[in-house]
């Protein structure tokens, strides 16, 4: 995967109508050496709105450029949004009618065949018998933080609303409003990976409404697609308020960053099963509620329900007298804050099976499910629709979690994952969305039973779907060779999940889950892809919140293997259950004498020589700062960011002093090559390099110090002055394998 090259849309006027019927066609091209691009113009009117994407079966890694009538280039995009495929996509609304062309091209010259969809219009996943009311380009800025939108719906109607932000990092919001302006529907992100929204609602009387559109900080700023339509074939979430029972107490307050959280005790008798229910009735507050029982050990949780909201609830049948405290907090993810209403009753026991079964059937296929039992696993497929796939890709779907659930717990250590009630872990074929596939909590069980020695607080069961056909991801594998990858990666997640599913280095992850497939399916292994992320930005902090490094950064994981072992990183997620954020790690590596910068700091050595087994099938090379071919000072433009490098190629001839002037803990590294070996002599902040005897000499500029937490990066800027030299240069602190070494922006 690669990052855009520049924005994938293009700014567009608002207010123009956009509803239609969408057609679409689809064309094949091919990208030779003799045709490097491939045009295909079409026809737009002004006001039409247009998404263009591009399918291959093989690993090509396609670049889409869309140019207008006037031959000016409108947009171009080379990676999905989502950072899940090589494919390329472009929406645009025209603000003139005429001709426009699409321009397929290969990334770093590449060659292949492919074909591009142009859809006129944008598939909200409405249904045919839909009626759309609007489909309105709406823009949002500091003037205008939030648009109100009218509807008017009939008892019963079902009003689906949806965004598709026509800016990257624009992340929507939805929310639906009665007559006397309570929230009555909500929504923050669709779940298909990206930051768009989708609220479906039914109507239990006729009236009008006002749907509120806006951004998830409150101040972003940009241009949405808004689709506002009545489906009577859409999905309806389930209503939490219609659960009855008998009022124990209801709360109201005001949460923010101070105070963080709240509580509320409340008396349980025996057997008494408790219904919580959180709502936000004002701001935009993510509410998270726990249950501690009289032990002070959690026994219930919820962040986000499932009804489409941000809002919370649970049901637990308290297995003993006492009381229990209620805490209410917000998602630990974000910066949100708001009124909120905390409803508490006394419920029949029925309510916790009820709950249950909306997250455990969360995932739906498109037909008749069929399934497959294997020792440990319940495989559920379909035969009919998106989803379709066979009884001979479940079961060897069935064959690889078998072999993937006895490496990684019985060969590497890793603790049993939680089982459903009767004793399988349940997995799902589908339609991924785009991705290879992935995985959701189910239960919060709290404590695994699979580990008796130990006490988790924060352990959970989980369901998981892996794709169906792989077809259109850009893969050059053959799709058993992506199914093996993706069922090791989706099982790795169901693991974690049963050590922490709220660990705060959240960073862990994506990283663990592709290290797994390094470290158990060997050639079919598809994380060899993700490195380019990484790689190409080097100066992003390590846990950077940037799409793609958190699946890139495996070979963080790698380094720390090949140093400590495999299982180190055991010892890593064996720590989340008592630790969080940077904790989790530092103190895995304190225990092998060593810290978080200096693992970090060797690793990124490590990604210049190219140390890896895999290497020959990375993507990229590490991103060249610059060529330092002349003696003198050189100024960074910023942007080295905690635990982050540059790195520079030197083209002199003799002995020079490098000398660094930066913040304390920046520090520079020389990097030598010769008879296969790469030479790592620190220098400090000042120290001598000796051209003579290297194959290739380089520099890097390494920032040793640590975000204040995951996540928290910022950037620093510094300048290295070189200068002639009659002193020696300093031996190799260690070395690294050449074999593999490719000189930054080579081939």
């Amino acid at each position: 995967m690669r990052i855009a090259i520049v924005s994938f849309l293009v700014a567009v006027s608002a207010g123009c109508a956009l509803a239609q019927e969408p057609q679409s066609e689809v064309l094949s091209g091919e990208v030779t050496v003799d045709r490097p691009q491939v045009d295909f113009p079409f026809e737009l009117e002004a006001g039409e709105v247009v998404t263009l994407t591009t399918m291959s079966d093989e690993n090509f890694d396609t670049i889409l450029t869309l140019t207008g009538p006037d031959g000016v280039r409108l947009a171009q995009n080379d990676d999905m949004p989502s950072g899940e495929s090589l494919q390329s996509q472009i929406v645009y609304v025209a603000t003139a009618g005429g001709r426009y062309t699409a321009a397929v091209t290969g990334y770093g010259n590449a060659i292949g065949s492919f074909e591009l969809e142009i859809l006129y219009g944008i598939d909200f996943g409405l249904s045919d018998d839909a009626r759309v009311i609007m489909e309105d380009v709406v823009t949002i800025d500091t003037s205008r933080p939030t648009r109100n939108f009218t509807v008017d719906l009939a008892e019963d109607d079902i009003f689906v609303a949806s965004t598709f932000a026509l800016n990257e990092d624009l992340d929507t919001t939805l929310a639906l409003l009665d007559a006397d302006g309570n929230t009555i529907a909500e929504n923050d992100d669709r779940g298909d990976g990206s930051l768009n929204s989708h609220l479906i609602f039914q109507a239990s009387e006729a009236g009008r409404y006002q749907v509120a559109l806006s951004t998830w900080s409150g101040d972003g700023q940009g241009d949405a697609i808004l689709s506002l339509a009545i489906d009577p074939n859409a999905e309806v979430p389930f209503d939490f308020g219609s659960i009855e029972g008998e009022q124990i107490a209801v709360y109201s307050d005001y949460l923010s960053g101070d105070p963080e959280s709240l509580e509320y005790p409340v008396t349980l008798a025996a057997g008494q099963t408790l219904y919580v229910m959180a709502d936000t009735i004002e701001g935009d507050l993510d509410p998270v509620i726990r249950l501690e029982g009289p032990d002070g050990f959690p026994v219930a949780l919820n962040d986000d329900r499932g009804d489409g909201s941000l809002n919370s609830a649970f049901a637990y049948t308290a297995t003993e007298a006492g009381t229990y405290m209620l805490e209410i907090t917000r998602y630990q993810g974000g910066e949100s804050s708001g009124m909120f209403e905390l409803v508490l009753m006394s419920v029949d026991a029925s309510v916790v099976d009820t709950l249950q079964a909306l997250l455990d059937n969360s995932i739906q296929l498109s037909g008749d499910v069929q399934s497959i039992r294997t020792e440990d696993f319940i495989v559920y497929y379909t035969l009919e629709g998106e989803d379709a796939s066979s009884l001979e890709y479940a079961e060897s779907v069935g064959v690889a979690l078998q072999e993937m659930l006895d490496i990684q717990v019985n060969r590497m250590g890793w603790a049993e994952p939680i089982r459903d009630d009767e004793g399988i872990y349940r997995a799902y074929i589908g339609d991924a969305g785009g991705s290879l596939g992935f995985t959701r909590p189910a239960q919060m069980v709290f404590d695994n039973p699979n580990t008796p020695d130990v006490r988790e607080m924060a352990a959970a069961r989980a369901i998981f779907l892996i794709e169906n056909d792989f077809a259109g991801l850009g893969k050059a594998a053959s799709p058993h060779s992506l199914m093996r990858a993706t069922a090791t990666h989706e099982f790795a997640h169901v693991i974690q999940y049963a050590y922490d599913a709220e660990e705060a280095l959240d960073w862990l992850y994506e990283s663990t889950a592709s290290w797994i497939e390094v470290a158990t399916v060997g050639d079919d292994q598809d994380a060899t892809d993700y490195v380019s992320s990484d790689y190409d930005s080097p100066e992003r902090c390590w846990t950077t919140s940037e799409s793609g490094h958190n699946y890139s950064q495996w070979t963080l994981l790698q380094s720390m293997a090949d140093v400590y072992g495999e299982d180190l990183i055991v010892r890593i997620w064996e720590n989340t259950v008592e630790m969080d954020g940077f904790e989790t790690v530092a103190a895995a590596l304190r225990e092998e004498g060593t810290t978080i910068p200096e693992v970090i700091g060797r690793w990124r050595a490590q990604n210049l020589a190219l140390d890896y087994e895999l290497a020959p099938l990375f993507n990229s090379t590490v991103a060249l700062q610059r060529t330092l071919s002349e003696t003198g000072p050189w100024r960074s433009k910023g942007g080295l960011e905690q635990l982050g490098a540059n790195y520079f190629t030197v083209d002199l001839d003799g002995r020079f002093t490098v000398s660094l002037e930066a913040e304390a803990g920046v520090e520079v590294v020389a990097l030598g090559v010769r008879d296969d070996e790469m030479h790592v002599v620190p220098l400090g902040q000042s120290g001598v390099i000796d051209t003579a005897g290297w194959e290739y000499l380089g520099l890097m500029v390494f920032n040793a110090n640590m975000p204040e937490e995951p996540g928290a990066c910022s950037g620093v800027g510094y300048s290295l002055d070189i200068q002639p030299s009659n002193a020696a240069m300093a031996q190799a602190a260690y070395r690294f394998d050449a074999r593999h070494f490719t000189a930054p922006g080579q081939e």
